[in-house]
């Protein structure tokens, strides 16, 4: 295996690191959410350390802001702190549950919610083992809720929720580069706890395992292979009882005049209910759709209380260069252009022996951007639903992003 690299060299801490600088626009769809504006700036290794700062702000059909800082060594190569901030206003499609619904049923939650939370990372043998616990404090509060056709049911239970997260984990990293792997395998693991202040709700974990092997192909290209799993593991269940749950939040459709808007809300009553007896039965495991996983999908198109992937994406590096940059809004080094071919393909299900029986793909190109410490990727995926388009920071098959933070 070639000599690893990954966000500081071994055994030379003494030398200066670069500090790169990225100004940029963000303009894009994000899949299911809609379309936003804004910007994004990016400092990593600050004034010559590992320490890394990242900041956006979009607006648009959902709302967004963010403030990171990553790569704080509390012992130096050991230790390591990130921590986040964020805020958010989105109108999700939620779908419904499992692998039998039309791309057309579903309503819209509008809610926002803000985050904040710390990582503490332990780091041995350069970086190939990491253990990590990450803590979340946050609130959501659901605004609306609408039907597909955008007809509002404002008589919701408007009141604010606030929930702690936990999630624990480790991640086994065989590779030959942190940020770009071109052989070796990475395996994550994941545990993450929910705890919400309403006594109705379920308590259950969450527990995600990916596992990533990287295959070279001639010099520098490479064809990458993902596997990932996660399941609910419900602790004890939340209400189920339908009319217990209709009086705590129910649309009180009962108040409406006209019969036919009075059919209206009572279809999209049941629709938010089922949701909530069926989560608080089996829990959510970590869906389908969006950035990460079957990326022609809007996010969380398939979710339910068990969740299966498999991804393969061809890396073919057009270039193979060290180019430094020293332009007014984009500072730092270049490593290389990389153009992307993928397929991918899973399921859901509350069942496990229902888990292979219905499978959805996607197929798509990227185009990816590789620059010191920071990938900037620009996907275009198709599957039997349509078209998505994505531009989205780092590599897909994370664990971890910036719209998946817990």
């Amino acid at each position: 295996m070639t000599e690893r690299c990954s966000t500081w060299n071994a055994g030379e801490t003494s030398s200066p690191k670069i500090s790169v600088i990225f100004l940029y626009p963000i303009s894009g769809k994000a899949p299911g959410i809609g379309t936003a504006y804004g910007a994004g700036a990016t400092v990593a290794n600050i004034a010559g350390t590992d320490t890394d700062f990242t900041g956006f702000y979009v607006r648009g059909d959902f709302e967004a802001t963010g403030a990171l800082i990553a790569n704080y060594h509390i012992i130096d190569e050991r230790l390591i702190l990130d921590i986040a901030n964020y805020t958010a206003k989105v109108a999700p499609q939620a779908f419904k549950r499992g692998m039998d619904s039309s791309k057309d049923d579903y309503i819209h939650l509008e809610m926002e919610s803000g985050v904040a939370l710390g990582q503490l990372t332990g780091t041995f043998y350069q970086r190939m083992l990491e253990v990590y616990g990450r803590l979340a404090f946050g609130s959501q509060k659901l605004n609306r809720v609408l039907d597909s056709e955008g007809n509002e049911f404002s008589n919701t239970d408007k009141s604010t929720i606030s929930f702690q997260g936990l999630s624990l984990g480790f991640t086994v990293d065989v590779t030959d580069d942190k940020q770009d792997p071109r052989r070796g395998l990475r395996f994550e693991a994941k545990d993450r706890i929910i705890f919400a202040d309403k006594k109705d709700t379920s308590d259950y974990d969450v527990l995600d395992a990916n596992l990533t092997y990287y295959h070279p192909v001639g010099t520098s290209s490479v064809w990458a292979f993902n596997a990932f799993y996660s399941t609910a593991l419900v602790k004890s269940k939340g209400e189920t009882n339908r009319e217990t749950l209709k009086r705590a939040k129910g649309l009180q459709c009962q108040t409406i005049p006209d019969p036919t808007a009075r059919a209206q809300c009572e279809a999209t009553e049941k629709r938010f209910l089922d949701e909530i007896i069926a989560e608080n039965t089996y829990g959510r495991a970590t869906g389908l759709g969006g950035t990460q996983r079957l990326r022609s999908y809007p996010m969380e198109r398939f979710y339910a209380g068990q969740t299966i992937f498999y991804g393969t994406e061809f890396r073919w590096n057009l270039t193979e260069e060290s180019t430094l940059m020293d332009w007014y809004v984009l500072r730092g080094l270049r490593t290389n252009v990389q153009l992307a071919l993928f397929t991918e393909t899973g399921s859901v299900s509350d069942v496990t022996e229902d888990l292979h029986k219905k499978l959805r793909s996607s197929y798509g190109a990227g185009l990816r951007v590789l620059f010191s410490g920071a990938t900037i990727r620009l996907d275009f995926a198709t599957g039997d639903e349509g078209q998505e388009v994505q531009l989205f920071l780092d590599y897909p098959w994370s664990v971890f992003s910036v719209d998946r933070v817990m």
